[in-house]
């Protein structure tokens, strides 16, 4: 019921260079508006759980990312869009999205978020917009963390995001721990940082006993582990294989009956290389991972 009369009041409310692309589509296909609506709609209605990591090796940052999610056969699709005044993107989703929850734009700008729960609303009377729209929005607009932090402020968010940015220019990066109505940015305290789906930034509230809050923090405990590992290692790392190993780990990636990783990143916004899974899962351990080239 909320899919049906939920998607296009949602529709209205984002930004118009969106609903004229949603409309576009609908005409193009044939398809009514309302399905097509619909089926991007749907990502209001589910809960995600990911991974992530960023590393500097050789003076260079590297992001790992596993996308855990539902149906993970309709994932694995990669979409070069460019957009009259705006930045041109790569983005990583479904076949034919309009939105993405990880991209990169042509000005090396690298963002994917994870889902975290939150218990704030947006501030009545400023705009807020779904995460997945901020960050299709944020790649189509920024080139630099600063732009990233300063849509931060301009628009708040529908639910609450762990937003990983990593500028290949200068090989800065950092994570924002979103709520509705805040951010905490996380920069790093060492050459690499992690996350999974919990605010470590502040105290989270929602974590308790429950098995989602003992999944991300076990997940995010291992991650540590891994990523502390390599760099304590007397040999240097192979890239993007030992990246790939910690992306493919039992505690990291989900291999449950409904919820799994769909697809898996490694990529080096500085040099433009980008490792992906086009299909296979879990995607990690036995996705089809390929290299990217550069458009």
């Amino acid at each position: 019921e909320k899919l049906h009369s939920g998607a296009l009041p949602w529709l209205r409310n984002l930004p118009k260079r969106f609903q004229d692309e949603f409309e576009g589509m609908a005409a193009g296909a044939n398809v009514p508006l309302q399905n097509l609506v619909e089926w991007a709609y749907i990502e209001e209605c589910e809960r995600k759980e990911c991974s992530g990591a960023v590393c500097l090796f050789d003076h260079h940052a590297w992001v790992a990312r596993n996308n855990d999610i539902y149906v993970p056969e309709m994932w694995g699709y990669v979409t070069i869009r460019e957009v009259t005044d705006r930045i041109p993107t790569i983005s990583f989703s479904m076949e034919g999205d309009v939105f993405t929850p990880t991209g990169i734009n042509k000005e090396k700008l690298w963002l994917h978020y994870n889902f975290l729960s939150v218990w704030d609303s947006p501030t009545p009377g400023k705009p807020h917009i779904p995460c997945y729209v901020f960050l299709t929005e944020a790649l189509e607009r920024c080139r630099t963390i600063s732009d990233v932090e300063a849509m931060l402020d301009e628009f708040d968010r529908d639910g609450g995001m762990l937003l990983f940015v990593v500028d290949g220019k200068t090989d800065e990066f950092a994570l924002f721990d979103c709520m509705c109505s805040k951010y905490f940015r996380r920069d790093p305290t060492d050459d690499w940082i992690v996350g999974t789906n919990h605010f470590c930034a502040i105290e989270d509230l929602t974590l308790g006993n429950d098995e989602g809050s003992i999944r991300t923090l076990t997940r995010f405990s291992r991650a540590e582990t891994l990523v502390r590992d390599l760099y304590a290692s007397s040999t240097p790392p192979s890239l993007p294989a030992d990246l790939i190993r910690i992306l493919a780990d039992d505690v990291i990636e989900r291999r449950d009956e409904k919820v799994i990783t769909a697809y898996s990143n490694v990529a080096c916004p500085s040099t433009g290389e980008i490792w992906y899974t086009f299909g296979g899962y879990p995607s990690a351990s036995k996705g089809n991972w390929q290299k990217l080239a550069w458009p």
